[in-house]
């Protein structure tokens, strides 16, 4: 070999020596503790008969938006004074029923939180233990906070992150903060919800309550993902409500293993020609006023559609759409940019989509 062929050599041996030094220092925190802990793993699954959390209606559980600034904790007296007392709570259905959007309001203070100054832990409700692991605060009901609580919950993270780490970088400086309750009764004397309710979440505040159900880990994972996708956004450009539902959706099934009963029979009525078309699909901003069955097949939809465009193409085509999107462009012009040809129009993307809804061939996968 002539010496210019060694300096060739040298020089791409370094430039790829850098680059992976840099994906190392960038990704390693995050997904090095994915073999070291059982992925995803419900702490709530096969608990005994006699412990386990049962509904006190037939309604489904559900959580609710956020717990805001002002409420608070009485700790004198050793009561639960309800966190959302006085507030106007919109409630999303969680378990059975599609969940229901998030406000463009709330979704942009999801954004600006995730960047403001990282303020003091919360103190710990009168009756709760308080943990601090790698990506959390965990307050669990009890004397302490299980170990196993705390490895399924950072396990979790570390799996969702295997699709969101692009999207909040933040999370290696700036907590999120899970309150786990024993029982119902208990959820519900800290928050203020209905018997049916089965969690509550603040966008902007980083804050999750549950309660330790089956369903518990699904609906943490739907939210953990609301708060880091839609912190992509800025406020003043917040998250599309198909691509923020559509993407939360995906990692509550995907990567916490949760699937919503009603997804199934909604994905059949897609694979043979029912939904939306994707123009109109794209343009919907709210799901009020839509009767119930619109809305799961719009979920379902939603999901499937961000799934086929994250499946479709290996690299980075999802992450410079929803940048572009971010960044301002049209969905048709962020769908081009990120994806190439054919895909310059949503006609383009919904025929590809529908294909490959009957065949897999395009992404590789079937629902």
């Amino acid at each position: 070999m002539d010496i210019l062929g060694k300096l060739r050599a040298v020089f791409w041996g370094l430039v790829i020596g850098l680059w992976g030094l840099f994906m190392y220092q960038y990704i390693s925190e995050d997904l090095t503790m994915v073999p070291k802990i059982r992925i995803s793993k419900n702490p709530f699954n096969g608990r005994p008969a006699a412990e386990r959390v049962t509904r006190k209606t037939a309604l489904p559980l559900s959580f609710f938006h956020p717990p805001q600034p002002g409420a608070s904790v009485q700790p004198d007296s050793g009561m639960l004074r309800p966190l959302t007392e006085g507030l106007e709570i919109k409630e999303v259905p969680s378990s059975s029923e599609p969940l229901s959007e998030h406000s463009a309001l709330e979704k942009a203070a999801a954004g600006a939180g995730a960047v403001s100054r990282e303020e003091p832990a919360p103190k710990s409700p009168p009756g709760f233990a308080m943990e601090e692991t790698r990506h959390f605060v965990i307050y669990e009901e009890g004397s302490s906070v299980s170990r196993d609580l705390a490895a399924s919950v950072e396990s979790l993270h570390g799996n969702i992150m295997l699709d969101l780490v692009a999207f909040s970088p933040w999370t290696r400086d700036r907590k999120v903060f899970v309150f786990f309750s024993n029982t119902q009764d208990t959820y519900q004397r800290l928050t203020g919800r209905p018997a049916w309710s089965g969690g509550t979440a603040s966008l902007s505040e980083r804050k999750i309550y549950l309660f330790k159900s089956e369903e518990a880990f699904g609906i943490l994972a739907h939210e953990l993902t609301h708060i880091y996708f839609d912190s992509f956004f800025p406020a003043a450009v917040s998250s599309p409500l198909w691509l923020s539902e559509g993407m939360a959706t995906y990692i509550q099934a995907e990567r916490g293993y949760s699937t919503p009963k009603w997804l199934g029979k909604n994905l059949a009525l897609l694979a043979n020609g029912g939904g939306f078309d994707l123009d109109d699909l794209v343009r919907i901003e709210t799901m009020q006023g839509a009767d119930e069955d619109n809305v799961r097949l719009w979920y379902a939809q939603a999901y499937s559609v961000v799934r086929f465009m994250i499946k479709m193409k290996a690299g980075e085509s999802f992450y410079k759409f929803c940048k572009g999107l971010r960044d301002g462009a049209p969905t048709h012009q962020a769908l081009y940019q990120a994806y190439g040809m054919p895909y310059n129009k949503l006609s383009s993307l919904e025929y590809a989509w529908r294909y490959d809804l009957k065949t897999g061939k395009i992404s590789g996968t079937t629902h």
